[in-house]
């Protein structure tokens, strides 16, 4: 190492050895710290990070009344061989009273200002303000390995899981149970796991969605089937309840094998679309309906309705000023080869903005990646009037082209009757986890995460067997980052941890 100076009142410097002025005179060994030797340059190889080697400034600039203003420092540092990787070197200037925390987050008050902390867990430097820490280097989280982590033996098949958090109550998943009784779970997160919080009614459940309108918390049921045979089909919708902490039944709403609910807001008004799948008498070419909710009332009402086909469905998505709700269209009466639509919000209202063809479609799955829009549909199976039917078929990941304003085929992915594609990041890493639910003789499965390798676009990373697979979704806790899906052929469903390296 060696440090040259520019400043004209210091020009008397010369190139000077720094590890001498570190390195203990007698050759005493330090802790942590091996001195090395190799092709002529002297070094120093670091064991542990608890080491720190310092000398005052005030040895080097000998004849600088001021500091310089201007220095360079040459540094070599050896890398020995090993898989190509990233690294990040940061030097600094620090006073002679500045010293590194090592180990676990300590206070930051204005007794510590200025002072760096070291985090040896995760490996990130911070800089305290006096009342926060800031990261100056942090290494980012990369997706290792995936670890089974939660068995959750549930009263029935569950055929949709959605997570979500009440401010100051906690993380909850809502699981769509096939059986009626005893109707369909909640499950709040607690200590790491997931345990029943509440059972509610529902009639061979689908769906649910959960959202918020001002300080209220909702959440809805597609329910596929009435109470009773020859019954009105209704979904219901529930409503938090703050001095109960319970759900609590808000309104109801007549649908049709009701699939799936979304909720969305444009222009602060909030809207709830319902996929509606069939009639009683089994017509799949059935309207939709798109509601909007009343200040005045505080209902719901029919804002829109949608011709859809057999809609298993509905993603709302936002691109810039432009509001978008696509629907996966699964049966149109006599074949699976159907259009599902895109529809974009004009004048008070969704119109028509492109078609694709899809295959018994069952979900779609917007996502971003960078300034990059893309759009990923799960083909169910291929059935048409004459053949047997499909269910090794390609599902398809669309980007949207800016330039001919369409949706426009990026990948296609081999997947297995495809119900369900969710959408994850990890650090500066992307992925999509599919699931796969039956292959035309058995529901034991792989269910596949892909990763996102740019011009590659998504290549499979881990395998994940899954039975019956109808739902994933991806969540974190300050236990750390999961991945949950839902059997819609066994009363199990999994939670896997996501091992960070």
């Amino acid at each position: 190492m060696g440090s040259s100076i520019f400043s004209s009142p210091s020009s008397d410097l010369h190139p000077m050895d720094l590890l001498s002025r570190i390195l203990p005179r007698n050759g005493e060994a330090l802790a942590g710290v091996r001195m090395v030797q190799e092709g002529g340059a002297r070094g120093v190889q670091f064991f542990s990070p608890a080491q720190a080697l310092t000398f005052p400034s005030s040895q080097l600039f000998i004849n600088c009344p001021l500091f310089p203003a201007e220095f360079s420092i040459v540094a070599t540092v050896k890398v020995p061989e090993t898989r190509m990787k990233r690294n990040e070197y940061l030097f600094t200037v620090v006073k002679e009273d500045v010293h590194v925390t090592l180990g676990s987050k300590p206070a930051c008050t204005v007794a510590e200002l200025g002072q760096l902390w070291f985090d040896t867990l995760k490996r990130g430097l911070f800089l305290c303000d006096g009342a926060y820490w800031h990261s100056m280097l942090q290494e980012k989280d990369r997706l290792d390995y995936v670890d089974d982590y939660q068995d959750l033996y549930t009263t029935s098949e569950t055929l949709d899981i959605e997570l979500f958090q009440i401010p100051s109550v906690g993380l909850f998943a809502a699981m769509a149970h096939r059986a009626n009784k005893p109707g369909s779970a909640i499950y709040r997160w607690n200590q790491g796991h997931f345990q029943l919080y509440q059972n509610i009614s529902t009639f061979k459940a689908q769906a649910w969605k959960q959202f918020t309108i001002g300080r209220k918390m909702f959440l809805a049921v597609s329910n596929s089937v009435g109470p009773v045979d020859g019954e009105r089909e209704l979904s219901v919708i529930y409503r938090w309840s703050n001095k109960r902490l319970k759900f609590v039944r808000y309104q109801t709403l007549e649908t049709h094998s009701a699939r799936d609910w979304e909720s969305f807001h444009i222009n602060n008004e909030a809207f709830l679309a319902v996929a509606n799948h069939r009639t009683e008498n089994g017509n799949h070419n059935i309207d939709s309906v798109v509601y909007k909710w009343n200040p005045g009332t505080k209902t719901f009402e029919v804002n829109q309705t949608i011709s859809t086909s057999g809609a298993y469905d509905w993603e709302f998505f936002t691109i810039g000023p432009y509001h978008f709700l696509a629907v996966a269209n699964a049966f149109d009466g006599t074949s699976t080869q159907t259009d599902s639509s895109v529809y974009i919000w004009l004048g008070g209202a969704f119109q028509l903005f492109q078609t694709i063809r899809t295959f018994g479609a069952t979900d779609w799955e917007m996502f971003q990646i960078g300034n990059r829009v893309f759009l990923a549909v799960a083909n169910g199976h291929m059935l048409c009037e004459r053949g047997p039917s499909l269910y090794t078929i390609n599902s398809t990941i669309y980007e949207l082209d800016v330039t001919t304003k369409m949706f426009l085929k990026f990948q296609d992915i081999v997947t297995y009757s495809a119900v369900d594609w969710e959408f994850f990041s990890v650090g500066d890493e992307h992925f999509l986890v599919v699931a796969n639910s039956y292959d035309g003789s058995s529901y034991s499965l792989n269910s596949v995460i892909y990763r996102w390798q740019g011009y590659e676009g998504f290549v499979p990373v881990h395998r994940l067997p899954t039975i019956g697979c109808s739902d994933w979704e991806f969540f974190t806790s300050a236990e750390g980052s999961y991945l949950m899906y839902s059997s819609a052929k066994a009363p199990l469903s999994k939670v896997f941890k996501l091992r960070i390296q």
